[in-house]
């Protein structure tokens, strides 16, 4: 499982209710302790769900002594649904100010300013069997990629896939042809792997399949 994967079927809130398939569950414990933006969701959405929790045994929900019937039972539960749809609304509110909204503004200021990425050229690397080139990257940064596709004709498209030293997938990011054709740069998110070991590699997508092209290593460091 990649972060795309664990982001499209909300793990982090289905592994926490406990509503994930024995496989799928595995998968994603193998991808978050591997990735620190789920990590950090995962931590935040427990804490948040553990307020929640904490602040409905403070203030538990007010129930009638007997059911009552007929318009005035209706008018009686009232209060008890509109105490409800307001202590909804407030979680709701407060997981978004929470986690939801600094997160986002966190990826926009990020995107909006301007700034000078390391980069990492892979093209012609490993070709001689030599060692790993290395790129350093601050904590939380981003920074490119830069790789050259060997194309052919027979391919519909591309795919690039980032592998951890122990094998899981990281990530995954497609190519078109008309992107192929030149030198290929791709952003590694700023969330994305502690120090290690990397290696990416270059498949061409058939129709019927995906063809291994190429495979480079390389090492993450900090400074």
């Amino acid at each position: 499982m990649d972060h795309q994967q664990a982001t499209q079927v909300m793990a982090v809130e289905r592994y926490l209710l406990q509503e994930l398939a024995p496989e799928v569950r595995d998968q994603f414990e193998e991808h978050f302790f591997d990735c620190q933006e789920c990590a950090t969701d995962l931590g935040a959405t427990a804490a948040f769900m553990e307020a929640a929790k904490r602040e409905f045994r403070l203030n538990p929900i007010p129930k009638p002594a007997v059911a009552p019937k007929g318009k005035l039972g209706l008018a009686l539960l009232r209060p008890v649904i509109a105490w409800s749809a307001l202590a909804a609304s407030m979680l709701v509110i407060a997981y978004q100010n929470v986690v939801v909204y600094p997160h986002l503004s966190s990826e926009i200021a990020e995107l909006k300013a301007p700034e000078i990425l390391p980069s990492l050229s892979l093209v012609n690397a490993n070709s001689r069997g030599g060692p790993a080139p290395e790129v350093t990257v601050g904590a939380g940064r981003p920074y490119l990629l830069v790789v050259d596709i060997p194309t052919q004709d027979r391919f519909s498209s591309y795919t690039c896939l980032l592998y951890s030293a122990s094998g899981s997938l990281s990530w995954r990011v497609d190519v078109s042809p008309q992107m192929a054709k030149d030198t290929v740069s791709v952003r590694v998110p700023s969330a994305d792997k502690p120090p290690g070991d990397y290696t990416l590699v270059l498949q061409g997508n058939l129709d019927r399949g995906a063809v291994e092209l190429q495979r480079y290593r390389f090492t993450l460091k900090q400074p």
